[in-house]
């Protein structure tokens, strides 16, 4: 599914969509994304064959190195440098390398990228809640300019607070690596 499309079916979920100006939607879409890319993150795996060499060019939705393994499991030393990542060549690497890398969602081609499959539910329920809070203040001010009543129309904390409950649960899901702490032997009586 395209970030577009995505976007067309939360479309979908508002009867009216008052908040309907295509590039307030994109930028919300961007937003839905982004935020997503900086309180949980998505992390990509590709395999590294011998032929790749110990040079490799960033992958263009490259954000962030995680991490490069070898075939063992073995953590291999590597460094970006000038859009390329340089794998060390350690002693004793199987190859092939498997590499981890935090994808840019931010930067996702909106009508051509894919977003990816596992993260798709989550970014409709942030980008409709993120849609929700201008559509509903447009169709609070409607109604009360008809002399409607809003009482069955969710006020903004409660609208606010969905958006809120979905960024920790975002953050809950951390592909995002967190520090680590590696416990030795060594020195231990």
């Amino acid at each position: 599914m395209t970030p577009i499309e995505l976007l067309e079916t939360v479309k979908l979920r508002f009867t009216p969509l008052l908040h309907d100006e295509e590039e307030k939607l994109r930028a919300l879409l961007v937003t839905a994304l982004t935020a997503y890319q900086d309180r949980a993150g998505h992390i990509r795996r590709t395999r590294l064959e011998k032929s790749d060499g110990y040079s490799i060019a960033l992958p263009a939705d490259y954000l962030e190195l995680v991490c490069i393994t070898d075939k063992t499991g073995d953590w291999m030393d590597a460094d970006v440098i000038d859009e390329t990542i340089e794998i060390a060549n350690t002693w004793g690497m199987r190859w092939p390398l498997t590499m981890e890398y935090l994808v840019q969602l931010s930067a996702l081609d909106l009508d051509n990228g894919e977003v990816p499959k596992t993260l798709v539910g989550i970014l409709q329920n942030y980008l409709e809640a993120l849609i929700a809070i201008p559509n509903y203040d447009r169709l609070r001010r409607v109604s009360i300019a008809g002399k409607l009543d809003v009482a069955n129309l969710p006020d903004e904390a409660t609208l606010y607070q969905r958006k809120t409950e979905l960024e920790a649960e975002m953050s809950a899901r951390g592909a995002i690596p967190r520090g680590a702490v590696i416990y030795s032997g060594i020195g231990k009586a």
